[in-house]
């Protein structure tokens, strides 16, 4: 069983680390410390939103999404009950963080929710005018 779980982690963060190579960058610039317990925590969850086995599977974001995910969040346009779930995600994790890490880490993710939200928006709208 563990063996499983282990070989499906490492399928979704080498998944994540081709297909979503602007998030991967992302996640080193926001989340690295010396620990590495920030970035493993948003490397999770950021596998968890745009795992490959999802219908999220062909969206590619790229950096202008997700600067605009991240000024989006920062600036407080942020679903408070999303925050929220992603906070109890963060604290289920099987690693400590600070708090500060545990903001930047939310931080991180609701960006990455927001820029999927966005870009999924658009293609919506680009399939009704067409």
């Amino acid at each position: 069983m563990i063996h499983d779980f282990t070989t499906l982690a490492e399928h979704d963060v080498s998944w994540l680390a081709i297909r979503q190579p602007a998030v991967m960058r992302m996640l080193e610039a926001e989340l690295a410390s010396p620990d590495g317990d920030a970035f493993a925590a948003g490397l999770e969850l950021a596998c968890r939103v745009l795992g490959g086995r999802t219908p999220l599977g062909e969206l590619r974001l790229d950096h202008a999404s997700l600067a605009a995910g991240m000024q989006a969040v920062r600036g407080g346009r942020c679903d408070r009950a999303m925050v929220r779930s992603i906070r109890d995600q963060i604290e289920e994790l099987p690693i400590v963080l600070t708090q500060l890490e545990q903001d930047a880490v939310a931080t991180v993710v609701a960006s990455i929710i927001w820029a999927v939200l966005d870009a999924s928006v658009r293609d919506l709208d680009d399939s009704l005018v067409a």
